[in-house]
């Protein structure tokens, strides 16, 4: 249906021009020319306004369909770059914040074990909890600057992410009404 109306105002377009005329007799020496190039000049600009009022909205939906349709892959992709802003953020402030971490460095386990509890904590204190929810609370937070960080060789999990975990406190999981909130935010 849309094809065919848009050939068909392609067509329209095509033929109608003020210089259209076709000649239709001769008298004598001269010829009679009928302006109907004129006439349909001076329909389509007549029948401009009910054209717009009708074809604007058509456009309108087609295009708050395709954003409806692009919607949810925009959210999850602008959710997963907060997380990933939030972790950097936190490794930056776990590495500031303990003494003999520095960026670039290796560090060993026992000075990742401060850097992970404090950039998490840091995180617990300022985030809002939607993003701590989307980061996989505070568990997951910790788990991505373990990732993060430049690890030596005999930091694991076992000595490095579970001493983080057990120093970290204070952190209240969000309530149903703030993830009631939080989901609503998102879908807007």
């Amino acid at each position: 249906m849309t094809r065919v109306l848009l050939l068909a105002a392609l067509a329209l377009a095509c033929f109608v021009s003020p210089a259209l005329a076709a000649e239709i007799a001769t008298v004598g020496d001269k010829a009679v020319i009928a302006p109907w190039g004129d006439w349909l000049v001076a329909l389509a600009v007549s029948l401009r306004e009910p054209i717009l009022t009708i074809l604007i909205p058509i456009i309108a939906g087609y295009v708050i369909q395709a954003i409806r349709k692009v919607y949810p892959w925009a959210t999850l992709f602008l959710s997963q770059r907060r997380v990933e802003m939030m972790l950097e953020a936190a490794v930056g402030f776990g590495l500031n914040a303990v003494q003999g971490a520095a960026k670039g460095k290796t560090l060993s386990a026992s000075v990742a074990v401060p850097v992970i509890a404090k950039g998490t904590q840091y995180i617990i204190d300022t985030a809002p909890p939607a993003v701590i929810k989307a980061a996989g609370g505070p568990d997951g937070i910790a788990a991505g600057m373990f990732r993060k960080l430049d690890l030596d060789d005999y930091a694991s999990e076992q000595n490095v992410l579970i001493p983080a975990l057990d120093r970290i406190g204070g952190f209240a999981p969000p309530s149903a009404d703030e993830l009631r909130q939080a989901d609503e935010m998102v879908q807007r």
